[in-house]
């Protein structure tokens, strides 16, 4: 495992242990050993040229930083532009007459108002109304979607629902990459006739860079920014067309440790770390994808009781007073005692100290108090927020 008590002092990659996608712990520092099944990405190779250190995490290699490293790159995703492998999410196809009968019921939000070429952010519930995970539902026709999510191993859950309506569900996770460009200089890669008319989680088909693709204005750093969807085989040439046109704006690509700390300081969840099988929406802080105004979904019942009794804990972010870095499972504590545990921890390079998400007993999650995270041999002290951390009204990510 990592030191936990180590500070960040600038020359080494220190996140919180984050968890693979079966909810086991991986240890970014022990990606050398090999995994037999471990999966290259369609931008391995491209990645590897550009310098990528290459670890082992949610089954895949994944480039955890570049030549550049950690900080240089999560904050040319805060001040300029990154591109970043996305390859390892899970894509789910769902076609047929009663494709958003289905999903209606398989999902927590309300999509029947959902256009074709726009997108919406959705739990997705079990009967006792914890997540299995949380994604998003694209509509691509009339009754043509799909649903992407942090696991490929959703298909089964996905798949084992629909067997009531008349959709055929697919896994084309294997035949769907993406690639995400974030940052508040990007006009210089997509043009600034799309960047005016495309609107936040919409998407279009596009050629960009000499690559045919659908491009998305969405993102999971907090900033301005867009995923292009692709066919592998048209990954590296999307890459390095990107690379290409943003090098007059020091475009830099950027690895799994920028985006868990990007990701971190905007409040966005991680499948396995945030949330997992014992959590509901609303101690998750995403009560907002719950929709009771449609009359049936997984886990309504169950939803509505919690609702109506309250939650036993709900999720807060913490900056550090200092910079060093938590880990998953590290307790909170208010005079000694434990009030909670972290879920995900990091030191963020924007606010130059270590941040954390995690839970909390609802009458501590006061904005502003003072906790301590208990560390091997010390306790941390820390401020609890109630709001992510950086732009919590989505502000940058909705602008244009």
């Amino acid at each position: 495992m990592l030191n936990a008590a180590k500070l960040y002092d600038g020359s080494n990659i220190m996140l919180g242990s984050f968890a693979d996608r079966s909810g086991g712990i991986v240890d970014p520092s022990h990606g050398k050993e090999s995994l037999m099944d471990s999966k290259q990405t369609p931008f391995h190779d491209v990645g590897i040229e550009a310098g990528a250190e290459m670890q082992e995490l949610f089954g895949y290699w994944l480039p955890w930083q570049y030549e550049r490293g950690h900080v240089e790159e999560h904050l040319a995703t805060r001040n300029g532009v990154s591109i970043c492998d996305l390859d390892y999410m899970a894509e789910f196809k769902i076609v047929g007459p009663a494709a958003l009968q289905f999903a209606q019921e398989l999902l927590t939000n309300d999509f029947s108002s959902l256009r074709v070429g726009r997108v919406r952010y959705t739990a997705m519930c079990n009967l006792e109304g914890n997540m299995v995970d949380d994604g998003t539902l694209w509509r691509l026709a009339d009754n043509e979607y799909v649903l992407i999510t942090g696991s490929e191993s959703d298909f089964d859950w996905v798949s084992g629902q629909a067997s009531a309506f008349d959709v055929e569900v697919s896994n084309i996770t294997s035949t769907w990459t993406t690639l995400a460009v974030q940052g508040p200089v990007i006009e210089a890669l997509v043009g600034p006739g799309v960047v005016d008319s495309l609107p936040y989680y919409g998407f279009v088909r596009a050629s960009v860079a000499g690559s045919e693709c659908i491009l998305a204005r969405m993102g999971y750093t907090g900033e301005f920014g867009y995923e292009f969807h692709i066919a592998p085989d048209g990954a590296e040439a999307l890459w390095n067309g990107l690379l290409d046109k943003g090098k007059s704006k020091d475009i830099l690509p950027c690895g799994q440790a920028a985006l868990e700390s990007l990701r971190q300081e905007a409040g966005y969840l991680l499948v396995g770390n945030d949330h997992d099988p014992t959590t509901n929406p609303f101690e998750a802080g995403i009560g907002r994808v719950v929709s009771f105004g449609k009359p049936a979904f997984n886990g309504r019942e169950a939803l509505a009781a919690i609702r109506k009794s309250g939650v036993n804990r709900t999720m807060v972010w913490m900056r550090l007073d200092g910079t060093e870095v938590v880990n998953t499972g590290d307790p909170i504590l208010v005079d000694g005692v434990t009030i909670g545990q972290v879920t995900s921890g990091s030191y963020s390079p924007t606010q130059r100290r270590g941040v954390a998400m995690g839970y909390v007993e609802p009458t501590h999650a006061v904005a502003g108090i003072g906790v301590d995270i208990g560390l091997p041999g010390a306790e941390v002290p820390a401020t609890i927020s109630v709001m992510p951390l950086y732009d919590p009204g989505d502000v940058r990510t909705r602008q244009r």
